[in-house]
């Protein structure tokens, strides 16, 4: 099967600008490279391959005044994007959007009307129509790197070519009950993770394995196969009952997924 994609980008005048400069250093690059290899090529010197040929670019770098600016600019920026951690990134929007939403609420309630029955009705000023627009900005901006998330990493499983991948079923509706649990569930989107997990795997020809949702992945012992009837949340690490072997709760139920694929594949 072959895919295509096609994107169009409508970039802003900032936007746009910024393009180009990037344009321009990959050029100006490539540019670089080529006389490199050609100066090479003439002085009978060996060709350097492509991460030595890339570490030489720093240097421009560490020039305070050079002819080179635009270079030094662009790299500082790619440099700071790669170093964001996209854990602290969700964090802060997350606080900015709960900000947001008290000062919506409050707004609400200062705009608030008391009819003739007795029944309030709020008035829709243009500050509180600017602040629910941040928020439902701010809520797709959130939606958008969890997803963003899930597809590196489901791409990445994919292109490990394994011979087979084995999701368990769990019963989220149950999961959702516990009311310390139920929002952080809710935001790891465990069926958007299943569904590109089963369409890529079968693109990429390999075989999806869904464990039944009543399989005891973490109850059961990796070693020698004792059930465990009870085991709470809180036990983060699983010692079985008749061997004694210890191993992490997590890790002993990815070898028991891996064992139960293994004997249907």
């Amino acid at each position: 099967m072959i895919k295509t994609y096609k994107v169009k980008l409508l970039p802003n005048n900032k936007q746009r600008t910024k393009l180009f400069e990037c344009a321009s250093v990959a050029r100006w690059a490539y540019n670089f490279a080529l006389a490199t290899q050609q100066e090479s090529y003439k002085t009978c010197i060996a060709y350097k391959n492509f991460f030595e040929g890339r570490a030489s670019f720093p240097r421009f770098k560490s020039k305070k005044k050079s002819k080179l600016s635009f270079y030094q600019d662009t790299i500082s920026t790619g440099q700071k994007y790669k170093n964001i951690n996209k854990t602290s990134k969700v964090k802060k929007l997350e606080k900015r959007q709960k900000r947001l939403q008290k000062r919506l609420s409050k707004k609400y309630e200062l705009n608030k009307i008391q009819m003739n029955g007795g029944e309030y009705r709020y008035r829709k000023t243009n500050n509180i129509k600017k602040l629910e627009f941040l928020v439902l900005k701010m809520r797709r901006r959130l939606k958008n790197i969890r997803h963003n998330y899930i597809n590196q990493i489901t791409t990445s499983l994919v292109k490990a070519k394994p011979e087979y991948v084995v999701i368990e079923n769990l019963n989220t509706c149950g999961m959702l009950k516990n009311k310390r649990l139920s929002k952080s569930i809710q935001e790891q989107l465990f069926y958007e993770f299943k569904r590109q997990m089963e369409y890529k795997c079968a693109l990429n020809d390999i075989k999806f394995i869904l464990a039944d949702t009543f399989y005891p992945s973490s109850k059961t012992c990796s070693i020698c196969g004792a059930l465990k009837n009870k085991l709470s949340l809180s036990e983060r690490t699983f010692i079985c009952n008749e061997c004694g072997y210890e191993i992490d709760r997590d890790l002993n139920a990815s070898i028991n997924l891996k064992n139960y694929g293994k004997s249907i594949a």
